[in-house]
């Protein structure tokens, strides 16, 4: 076998064997996540037997609002179905401002986007 040939097997090899360590450790991670599940599940239980409640879920952290809804499209159509002249203010009803310029921004035949400054409105198209 020629020199080179000897280098790409072994460069083969070890790719091979890269691959199976990162496997490996994947897996790894896989398993003590499920394990840090687990032991999360059993102090939330633990929580609701001494207190008698359920224990408060983790919020994911949204932008500056932090209690804002989050719609749906349909949910969203809805409320300028039933809003006068078609129209919301998003931050007065407190919904997710991102989630709505996601729609907006995805359906533009269908809402306007409005509003000055921190006050956003959305309109829905007749």
């Amino acid at each position: 076998m020629s020199e080179s040939t000897q280098n790409l097997d072994r460069i083969n090899a070890l790719r091979a064997e890269i691959a199976q360590l990162e496997r490996a450790a994947v897996h790894e991670l896989h398993a003590r996540r499920d394990s840090l599940k687990k032991q999360l599940d059993d102090l939330d239980a633990e929580i609701e037997r001494i207190t008698g409640k359920a224990p408060r879920a983790s919020k994911a952290r949204s932008g500056r609002g932090g209690n804002t809804r989050v719609v749906s499209l349909q949910e969203l159509k809805d409320l300028l179905e039933n809003a006068a002249d078609h129209t919301i203010n998003v931050r007065k009803l407190k919904l997710d401002f991102g989630v709505v310029k996601g729609f907006v921004h995805a359906h533009p035949q269908t809402f306007t986007l409005g509003g000055k400054g921190p006050w956003p409105t959305v309109t829905l198209k007749k």
